[in-house]
């Protein structure tokens, strides 16, 4: 059975579908597309297929949760008993979990089945070579990247081993490999889902957040991860999450910026922002056009933080940085050498930055961004094509994903068509602070109006792959 929707594969298991076979099925499609892709790190047969037997049962005796039986993949910063966690990194010890993230916890308590961790860049930091694992391939064109750095998880989902995926978010590492293949990944709130279990980077920008097919999917896994654990001091009480209700957008007011986040912007990119926003205003929703003055300087000052907050995690190791991703350590350095006084001046610009995002959302409900400026980086060098002009990775990826990390407001990133070169493209709404529901409801609208979700990237091997793109195939 294809892992392409938790709402279809629920509906399937109600209709008498076995967990058994979808978890099976589903494990093998996955070591089908790591051969492909270098996606996992870990396989969890024994550990998926025990709870899936636990699954059957429970849909036979009528004691069923809201995700029984639907397996899922874990990007592999994040704890799961019983398997050691690597962040991707010659560094880490082998030593298995002594128990699960908070955020896996809540997925199994649910009736969801961890399958896999999933490859990640070195410590969710490094570059898209990691010297472990290596890169991770793109599912619709195995000469690009999945993206970091969730880019083992993106491209298990796209590849459709797995419904849905668990990822970290500091400066797009959830939205930008969900662009750039062709999913729907939401970065919640800063403090609105817990990473207790999860290894620290960034403390004051890091998000836990899915990655999977649909709008529709993303809220109902929102609404079973967010919420205090008592042990991550970023994650406190929250207000009641309603998922809003409704197939059109009436009163709903949506802010175009332009500017700086779409002076480095691909024409295909833009197209697809062009198409989101009619799409939205024909189900009712009201346009408008908005300014963020600081936009210019939220990259290069989130690099800063970041890199520094990184720094002060890793200077622990500094004797085995000859082991690190050279790019990791490169990024490392700079956070050392950053002055404190820069460090707090640049979290002193995020309240100012919040006070321009404030001002947009005065007159508006929702903003409407790239999610990244092209399609998926080449590989290996990571250079990224704009209107064919070629860009280094890192001066392109984050120009618009920053902004939500700095300011703790959620985005989401969802596809909105595909570029000449047969890859997808993507844009990113955001919301207030706890606005997520707004945000959900009108990805949902779009993707009730359109298929881009739903189009299947044909998995080939680098081998395999002599001129052209990989295509695509109906769902």
């Amino acid at each position: 059975m294809s892992s392409d929707d938790v709402h279809d594969l629920l509906d399937a298991f109600r209709g008498g579908a076995d967990p058994r076979e979808t978890v099976a099925d589903s494990l093998a499609r996955l070591k089908e597309v790591h051969e492909a892709l270098n996606c996992t790190i870990a396989f969890l047969d024994d550990r998926a297929t025990a709870a899936a037997a636990d699954s059957a049962r429970r849909w036979a005796d009528g004691t069923a949760r809201p995700l029984e039986g639907v397996p899922f993949a874990v990007k592999d910063v994040i704890d799961v008993e019983g398997v050691p966690t690597t962040g991707g990194s010659w560094v880490s010890s082998d030593a298995p979990a002594v128990r699960s993230a908070e955020v896996v916890r809540r997925l199994e308590s649910a009736g969801a089945i961890a399958i896999s961790k999933d490859a990640t860049t070195e410590f969710a930091v490094g570059g898209p070579n990691p010297p472990r694992f290596g890169a991770t391939r793109n599912p619709w064109d195995p000469r690009r990247w999945a993206g970091g750095s969730s880019m083992g998880t993106a491209a298990a989902v796209a590849a459709r081993a797995v419904p849905f995926g668990l990822g970290t978010d500091v400066g797009g590492s959830v939205r930008l490999p969900s662009a750039w293949c062709g999913l729907t990944g939401l970065k919640p709130t800063m403090g609105a889902i817990p990473r207790t279990g999860v290894l620290p980077l960034s403390w004051t920008v890091e998000t836990v957040g899915p990655l999977c097919r649909s709008a529709r999917d993303a809220e109902l896994l929102f609404g079973l991860l967010r919420g205090p654990d008592g042990v991550d001091p970023r994650a406190g009480e929250l207000p009641p999450f309603m998922p809003e209700l409704g197939d059109d957008l009436r009163g709903i007011r949506v802010a175009v910026v332009g500017g700086y986040l779409t002076e480095m912007c691909d024409a295909a990119v833009r197209a697809g922002i062009d198409a989101l926003v009619a799409s939205l205003a024909d189900a009712g929703a009201e346009i408008v056009e908005a300014t963020i003055p600081s936009a210019s300087e939220v990259l290069a000052i989130g690099y800063r933080i970041v890199f520094a907050e990184a720094a002060s995690v890793h200077r622990v190791n500094a004797d085995r940085w000859s082991e690190y991703d050279p790019v990791l350590v490169s990024r490392i350095s700079q956070g050392i050498a950053i002055p404190a006084v820069d460090y707090l001046l640049a979290q002193q610009f995020r309240v100012r930055l919040q006070r321009e995002l404030d001002d947009v959302f005065a007159g508006a409900d929702l903003i409407v961004v790239p999610t990244c400026p092209s399609t998926a980086p080449r590989l290996p060098d990571g250079t990224v094509v704009v209107d064919g002009e070629e860009f280094p990775l890192y001066a392109a990826q984050s120009r618009s994903t920053m902004l939500g990390n700095l300011t703790g407001a959620p985005g989401l990133a969802l596809p909105t068509g595909f570029a000449p070169d047969g890859l997808p493209v993507s844009a990113q709404l955001m919301a207030p602070p706890h606005g997520e529901a707004v945000a959900l409801r009108a990805a949902r609208v779009f993707q009730q109006q359109t298929a881009h979700h739903l189009a299947v990237p044909s998995v080939r091997k680098l081998s395999d792959v002599s001129s052209g793109v990989s295509g695509t195939t109906p769902d």
